[in-house]
């Protein structure tokens, strides 16, 4: 399990989200105005070129992208020997989160698949 160390200057890590081999994502305070964010950063000290070039490249996508249902960028930063993608914070949880605890019915369903749907077109 990764620690919760600051993984940024400016930041205060909350909690963690999110751990995989390539990733970790927390929630954390930006204290330059106390807003609470995303800092999603790459899970190794030594990323490789592909994987930052890949990280920016997540970046300048979702930046440039003005739809409903797409989390916001806010700002790339320099972190260590690689980056954090800093996002808004709009307060939700995961999908597998929320059907662990609210089974969905077959309306909630189709409800979710047509948003994604949308999202996605």
């Amino acid at each position: 399990m990764a620690s919760l160390r600051t993984p940024l200057q400016g930041y205060e890590v909350i909690e963690l989200l999110h751990s995989s081999s390539r990733t970790l994502v927390y929630r954390g305070l930006r204290l330059a105005d106390n807003n609470t964010v995303i800092i999603k950063l790459l899970n190794c000290e030594y990323p490789t070129f592909s994987e930052l070039v890949n990280f920016r490249n997540q970046y300048t996508i979702a930046k440039n992208l003005d739809l409903p249902g797409i989390v916001k960028p806010l700002a790339l930063e320099h972190s260590g020997k690689g980056l954090a993608l800093v996002m808004e914070d709009f307060g939700g949880i995961a999908l597998s989160e929320y059907m662990a605890e609210h089974p969905l019915n077959l309306e909630e369903f189709f409800q979710v698949a047509l948003s994604l749907c949308e999202i996605l077109d």
